[in-house]
Parts: structure tokens; sequence; C-alpha cells
């Protein structure tokens, strides 16, 4: 077998007019004769956390037995395809939300990666400081050389809102990330925007709307490139190299179908409360981009806030009659829990899809699952009474070998979420020393 000695750099890109893409792992990326394991290449470990507003119901979530092999409960069933991807913890507390901790539902989303929340004063509006988060800690250890330190993504937020979000900025509502004390990292709601981001210079609006009305594709002005590249690289890195590109063009049909609508929807009168298809559009296409941030090595870190917690947001395609947030206020009804459960498990079903693209994705010697670890949960568990018990955290992935699955760890009773935050920073190799109101890191 004739070994070649040379080998592509890692971070060579495709270039073209106002583009660069970058491109995923591939064989001729290893020096020759040598294992992917030994490599910088088989050490890139990938963190996302994903976080659902208004609680989900825990007699509906939380298995019933703890260990190996627990039976699935309702709303997580979606995920049972990836059993030996998960570990889900019951019996965790988050934080209280209290008054001077963001409220009860500012202050549940505002908590999730940090354990603390806003630390302005109620009312002061001027002020804006928190406590920087464990995503922000992680990307210190793994972004390495990747073109985006992160990635806060999100689908709605709270526009131009003032003085009306609990007491606090309205900021704090469309924040999961913060870079340090003072920096928050709001979502980004745009896939457009996001997409551009990672492949090309936006320019202006009038810039981006004169291309798509061209249809000129990011991936033809690459064409020329990506051609030489694949008469120099063998055939399995020209089959991996084939379906990312593929990946970016139905993303961007995606996304340029969604922007020839956006004239007309603008100019639309009023409607009822959301668009059900824009909806799943929309969460399909965010979770498209964090596949093809992961596979293009372009993110290793993302946030994704899939509603906030102030979301009037309504799921008439699930037969859901009422908003989420008005779903959530079950009363124990049998009618609203059900519609409340059918939320949360609508968005277990876009999380599954999601987790399916990673683990047909190779990666080095293994799978985007196998390096990843994807954090999700929620600020709060049952919705009525805003209950910081028991809340959801699951952990999808296999962090590079470090996080076994197939597992349900019954924690000590109203053990801190932060403490699951430091137990994951130390997996992927960050030194955190305490976050928010952690007591310790949990056993995992």
């Amino acid at each position: 077998m004739f070994i070649s000695k040379k080998h592509l750099d890692r971070r060579t890109f495709l270039r073209g007019a106002g583009t660069v893409v970058a491109l995923p792992l591939l064989d001729s990326m290893v020096p020759a004769a040598t294992a992917q394991s030994l490599t910088a290449a088989g050490e890139r470990l990938r963190f996302g956390a994903v976080y659902v507003p208004n609680g989900i119901y825990p007699g509906m979530w939380h298995p019933e037995q703890a260990g190996k092999d627990f039976e699935f409960n309702q709303i997580m069933k979606p995920l049972e395809p990836y059993r030996q991807h998960l570990t889900t913890i019951s019996q965790l507390k988050a934080p209280d939300g209290g008054k001077d901790m963001g409220g009860i539902h500012m202050g549940a989303s505002a908590a999730f990666l940090n354990g603390v929340g806003p630390l302005s004063n109620n009312g002061d509006f001027n002020i804006v400081r928190s406590k920087k988060t464990v995503d922000q800690y992680i990307a210190d250890t793994i972004a390495g050389d990747t073109p985006l330190r992160s990635l806060e993504l999100g689908t709605e937020d709270m526009g131009t809102s003032v003085g009306s979000c609990d007491g606090y900025p309205c900021l704090f509502f469309s924040t999961l990330s913060w870079l340090d004390d003072e920096s928050p990292l709001p979502v980004s709601i745009n896939p457009q925007v996001t997409f551009e981001r990672m492949y090309g210079d936006p320019g202006t609006p009038e810039q981006r709307l004169a291309r798509m009305r061209r249809k000129q594709s990011m991936l033809d002005s690459v064409l020329d490139e990506t051609k030489r590249l694949q008469r120099v690289i063998g055939a399995s890195d020209n089959a991996i190299l084939d379906e990312y590109l593929t990946n970016i063009r139905r993303v961007e049909q995606q996304l340029q179908k969604m922007e020839m609508r956006s004239d007309v929807v603008a100019n639309a009168p009023e409607g009822p409360v959301g668009i059900p298809e824009d909806f799943d559009t929309h969460m399909t296409v965010t979770y498209d981009l964090l596949h093809l941030a992961f596979q293009g090595d372009i993110s290793r870190v993302f946030s994704f806030l899939t509603g906030h917690e102030a979301s009037g947001r309504s799921y008439a395609f699930l037969g859901v009659t009422e908003p989420h947030h008005t779903t959530s206020h079950h009363k124990d009804t049998p009618e609203t829990l059900d519609q409340y459960a059918r939320v949360n498990s609508y968005q277990m079903v876009k999380l599954a899809e999601f987790l399916g693209k990673l683990e047909s994705t190779p990666d080095g010697d293994g799978t985007l699952l196998d390096s990843s670890l994807i954090y999700f949960g929620a600020g709060m568990s049952n919705g009525p009474v805003h209950d910081r018990h028991n809340v959801p955290a699951v952990m999808l992935g296999r962090a590079g070998g470090r996080l076994e699955g197939n597992r349900h760890i019954e924690a000590e009773k109203d053990i801190p979420t932060a403490n699951l935050l430091l137990a994951m920073a130390d997996m992927l190799g960050s030194e955190v020393a305490s976050v928010g109101h952690s007591t310790g890191r949990l056993q995992i």
C-alpha cells in the first residue's frame, strides 16, 4: 500500500467571492500512518446546550427506575433510539428565581448555564450584569482555532421591549450565554444571518436581497476550488466532502425559500399567533446550521434557546389550542396537561432529528455524536407553580469516550443544577472552581 507523507492542513478552506467554506475532517488531514486518535483531530470535543421554556411536567418525563435499561417516560420517548448516548438525571434543583434573581420566568432561563441569573438590581434597567456561563468556560478550552468561538441561536427574542420583563432589562430573556460578567451573548434568531456569519460576508440587507434575487449560490462561487480539491483527495474523502456540501446546499436552498417569502409575510395583515409551518422550518434549519457548524468545524460550542420564557407562541399544528405558556399552567386538567406534554414531546422529536444527523456524520474514528456532549434541560419542572425541584436534565453524546450512556442517575434530592454544570466542564477539560450556587461536582 502506498502511503503519502503529505496531508492537508486542518484549516484548509474553499474560497470564493465573499465566501470562505470550512471543511469537515478528511482522512487527508491526518498525517500518514498515524491513528486519528493520536492526533489533535482525535481530541476535538464539542459542546451544545439546548433550553426549552416553561418547564416539563416531571411525572411524564423522569423514568421511574434508576440505573441502566430504564423505561422511557412519555415525553422523553422520542430520544429512546439514542439510549446508549443518553444519561438523564433527576432530583436536581434549579435556582429559585426570586425577585432578586430574575423572577420566576426570566430567572429560569437566565440561570440555565451559570446557576445564578441576573445580578442587576430589580427595577434598575441601566445595569446588565450576570456571570460567565459554563459554555464559555468550555469554549476557552475546546474552541481552538475554529472560525467562530461559539454560536448562540434562538427562534424568538424580545425585540425592542423595554421595562416589562419582570423588572429587568429584557435582554436577559434573550440570553443564555455570557462571555464574562458584563458581556451577554444574545441569541441570533435569523437563520440567514447565521448562515452568512458562518460562510460569507453578510453585507447590507439590500446586498443580501440582491444576491438572493440573482440566485447566486454560495457554493457556485467556490466550484473551481472544489474541483481542484476533489482531484487531490481520495475516494472516501470525496464522499465526505460531497455529503457536507450537499448539506450546505440544502440549507442554503431552505433559506432562499424563506427569504423569498419574507416580503409577503412582512406586508401581510395581522393573523393568529404563531405560524406553525414557519416555526417547524425554523427549528429544522436552526438544528441543520448547528450540525453544519460541528461538521465543518466552524464552531465547537453552541447554545440554543428554543423559545423564551415569556413566549406567546402557539403550537396549533400539534392540536394545541392555547399558547405554550398558557398550557404550562395546566391546573392538572387532563386535556391541558396532554397539550403541555405534546409541546415538549415535539421538542424531543426535533432534538432526536438533530442527534440522528450527528450520529450519521463520521468524525475521526467515530461520529459527531461520539465527540459531542449535548446538554438539554429547562429552568423549571411543573409549570403552574414554576417549580424549581426535579427539573429535566439530560446529557447526550459520548464526549469523546468520557460519558457512558444508558443511565438514569437519581441524584441526592435538591442538588443544585450548577453541580452538573461543573461536572460537564470537568468532563471537557475546563477547570472551573465554582458556578453559581454550586456546592460541589455532581458524580456522573
